[in-house]
């Protein structure tokens, strides 16, 4: 176990608790109380996990990919599972596909942990390969939780439906139940993530990680795009969800997030995102205007300088 930190220093522990309780929620309502073992097994693992108190990661180092966003993201996967629940389309969801759905969420972004003799920078050097190392991580752990090796492969394929180059009719799914598994679960991870209440303010967090996993990516002689600056990535975020979120929702995951749109037709989800947008075009606004006004005084100087 790991003593280095106080676990609730890392973290915000409502955000645990409140997925925590959800999670029971929704699957007492879908399948009954003694059902719910499973998923409390699951989630009370991805905290020791996250916090090094496994054997083989230490605790997560990442201030973006954290502990917290995979709870956000696990909410929203649940919150979908509840409304398809009630809604059925593409495919019927049993209580066992439930459970592969949360143990895909748990681990979508494990890849980002680093092992107990890795000493160098932060889990945020593997971003260009935390899926692959996510889907290596469900096959070591997720067995004693009684996964068969068919199972595993499922949940596999749901991770990398998270890449974000994905092409689901690429990946090897059987059949459509086996699609809405990972489109749920890669829906609920860019739903959880941009939907977060501190999303604007964690996009500096993004943008470090960004900024480490390109330098790694130098050193192992291969290529990871990133921005320039943050301002570079605040001012294309609006960009990003207008052209890359909204098209892999609507078009790689066939707009599952609809789902949980009320009798109005409005997502409580994609209402707080845009929310979010607007808030980062007003931080986007402001930097620009404050690195300007620092400027400025420094032509000025160089420009009476000349007089």
């Amino acid at each position: 176990m790991n003593h280095d930190q106080d676990p609730l220093t890392m973290f915000h522990p409502q955000i645990h608790r409140a997925t925590t309780e959800l999670v029971h929620r929704v699957v007492q309502e879908a399948f009954g109380e003694e059902q719910t073992i499973l998923f409390s097994n699951l989630l009370k693992f991805s905290f020791d996990l996250y916090h090094g108190n496994t054997l083989w990661f230490q605790a997560c180092d990442t201030a973006f990919h954290d502990f917290d966003h995979t709870m956000q993201a696990t909410a929203a996967a649940a919150d979908l599972l509840a409304a398809h629940r009630k809604n059925p389309v593409i495919a019927v969801l049993s209580q066992r596909d439930w459970e592969l759905t949360i143990a895909a969420m748990i681990l979508h972004d494990s890849g980002y942990l680093k092992r107990r003799d890795d000493v160098e920078g932060s889990g945020a050097k593997y971003s260009s390969i935390h899926v692959g190392r996510s889907c290596f991580h469900a096959w070591d752990i997720l067995p004693p939780f009684g996964f068969s090796r068919d199972e595993l492969r499922q949940i596999q394929n749901a991770i990398c439906a998270t890449g974000i180059s994905v092409r689901m009719n690429e990946l090897p799914f059987r059949d459509s139940r086996e699609w809405l598994i990972g489109a749920i679960v890669a829906t609920g991870d860019m739903l959880g993530q941009m939907a977060a209440e501190d999303y604007p303010e964690r996009l500096a967090c993004l943008y470090l990680e960004f900024r480490e996993a390109s330098a790694f990516s130098r050193l192992q002689m291969a290529s990871f795009a990133t921005h320039k600056s943050l301002l570079e990535l605040l001012e294309g975020t609006e960009k990003f969800y207008h052209g890359y979120v909204m098209h892999v929702l609507d078009h790689e995951w066939k707009a599952v997030y609809r789902l949980l749109d009320d009798s109005h037709g409005c997502n409580p989800y994609i209402d707080r995102i845009r929310t979010n947008i607007a808030r980062v075009k007003l931080m986007a606004s402001s930097l620009a205007s404050s690195r300007h006004s620092s400027i400025e005084p420094t032509a000025s100087v160089a420009r009476h300088s000349r007089i």
